[in-house]
This record gives C-alpha cells, sequence and structure tokens, in this order.
C-alpha cells in the first residue's frame, strides 16, 4: 500500500472515499427512479433483459475462462434465466402502483428499500449480477455491484453493460453501478456505511457473516448443501437420474445441488443401483 507522503492519504483512503461517492450517487438516483410509473420502469427492465439476454454466452465463455469453474453452456442458461425468466417470472406483478384493498380498507404502497449493495461470488458471477440487477430494477432500486476477485473482469463488465442498458431506456445514471477493484477492506467499509439500505450477500460464510454483522439489513446466501429424501412412493430410477442430473449441473459448483442423499429403507439398494 503506497502512502502520499505530503497528505498522508493512503491508496486505500482514497478508494473508501470514491465508494462514498458511488453510494452518495446511487441515493441521488434512486431518489430520481423511486418516482416512476410501471410503464416507465417495465421499459427499463425490458432494456435491462435484453442486453443480458444478447449476451449471455459471450459472458458464460467469458465466466468460465476466467474463474475456471463451471461449464459454458449451463452458465448462459443460467444467465438467461436470471435477466430473461426474472423478467418474465414478475411481469405480472404490480410494483410500483398503490394497490387499494376496500374490503380490508388498506391502501398498499410500494415503496424501494434505497441503495442495494449486492456481493457477487466467483461460483456464480455473471447470473448473480443479473439476477440482483433485475430484482433492484423491477423494484426501484440502486444496485451497487461488488464482485468477487477471482471474477472481477467478466462481473464488471457485465454490470457496466446493464448500466448502458438501463441508462439508454430512462433510468437515472447511477442506477447500477459497480466497485471495479473489491477488496477486503473496502467492502467491509461499504457494507458499514450508512447510506447502505440492504446488502444482498451471496458466497462464503466469513463474508455472509460480516454482512449480517455490518449493522446494515442483510439477506444472506451461504453454503447449501441441500439433501434430498428418496421415499418408498417414489419412482426410483427417475429419482436417481434427477438427482445425478442436478448434481453435476455446472459441474456441481451450485449450492443448490444436492450433496447427500437420505433413502427409504426398502427402495435404498435400488436407488443405489441406479446411482
Amino acid at each position: 500500500m503506497s502512502e502520499n507522503n505530503t497528505t498522508g492519504t493512503t491508496e486505500a483512503d482514497v478508494s473508501v472515499y470514491q465508494a462514498q461517492q458511488m453510494l452518495e450517487k446511487a441515493e441521488w438516483a434512486v431518489s430520481a427512479f423511486s418516482t416512476f410509473g410501471r410503464a416507465e420502469v417495465m421499459k427499463i427492465a425490458e432494456a435491462a433483459a435484453h442486453a443480458a439476454e444478447t449476451r449471455a454466452d459471450e459472458f458464460a465463455d467469458w465466466a468460465v475462462r476466467e474463474t475456471g469453474f463451471g461449464v459454458i453452456q449451463h452458465k448462459a442458461e443460467k444467465n438467461r434465466l436470471c435477466s430473461r425468466g426474472i423478467l418474465d417470472y414478475y411481469r405480472e406483478e404490480n410494483l410500483t402502483d398503490f394497490r387499494i384493498d376496500s374490503e380490508r380498507k388498506i391502501v398498499k404502497i410500494p415503496k424501494p428499500a434505497g441503495v442495494i449493495f449486492a456481493l457477487v461470488p466467483s461460483t456464480n458471477p455473471v447470473a448473480t449480477v443479473f439476477y440482483k440487477t433485475m430484482l433492484a430494477i423491477l423494484s426501484r432500486n440502486a444496485v451497487v455491484i461488488s464482485p468477487h476477485p477471482a471474477a472481477r473482469e467478466c462481473c464488471v463488465e457485465a454490470a457496466r453493460e446493464m448500466a448502458r442498458a438501463v441508462e439508454a431506456a430512462g433510468a437515472p445514471d447511477g442506477i447500477v453501478q459497480v466497485v471495479e477493484y473489491p477488496d477486503l477492506a473496502l467492502i467491509d467499509a461499504i457494507m458499514k456505511s450508512p447510506k447502505v439500505n440492504v446488502i444482498l450477500a451471496t458466497g462464503g460464510t466469513p463474508m455472509v457473516r460480516a454482512a449480517y454483522s455490518s449493522g446494515n439489513p442483510a439477506l444472506g446466501v451461504g453454503p447449501g448443501n441441500g439433501p434430498a429424501y428418496v421415499d418408498v412412493s417414489a419412482d426410483v430410477a427417475s429419482a436417481a437420474r434427477l438427482i445425478t442430473d442436478s448434481k453435476a449441473y455446472d459441474n456441481s459448483i451450485l449450492c443448490t445441488n444436492e450433496s447427500a442423499v437420505i433413502a427409504h429403507t426398502d427402495i435404498s439398494a435400488r436407488l443405489i443401483k441406479e446411482f
């Protein structure tokens, strides 16, 4: 770490200062974006989904080359599912307009959370950038993305692509931003900033714990390793195939893949044979 002998300012100080500027820009952007109507928001979300979908294959190849993880075809599928797929899933949801429940005499008022700080893992890098950006846009929030250092280059370009697309469609400048050179001290400073309203933390257990202890609201997703239960009533051959396909998907780097199997005694031998 270098230091300026005249001012005593370190590179770390400069990085934190620049990050605070990003958060201030995001605050301004979300204050404007929160006034947008549903038609405007959907137009911007459509532009984001189109940009992500157009480069899904390219970014899948880039992610595998940069990280050494996964299967290009599978990452391309996830890139599409986490962009166009998210838009299609929420297309009929009204996340912007007031809704009146006359029977219960309630007015529901959608309110953006504000500035979202989104941490991205190396295992599912670009798909996570797309996923968190789409959710932020649909709910009229600003998002600041922090890529894993091992997937920095593909994530930075993916975030820039999304930023270009949404701004061209009318979103305020600063709605989508990215921390280009993340390090632990910088990420810790951003997570603890009072300008951050929500942290979306996807990654290893230490990082998720740091997000939860930051003092800001956080949604953490660490290792999953979920088990699968195969009952005596199951189609054993089908169960074995589905579990195997899931576990093998993207070279088994997803934490949602089945990592253990619990089988009923009466069919356990058959299940092993099918495996």
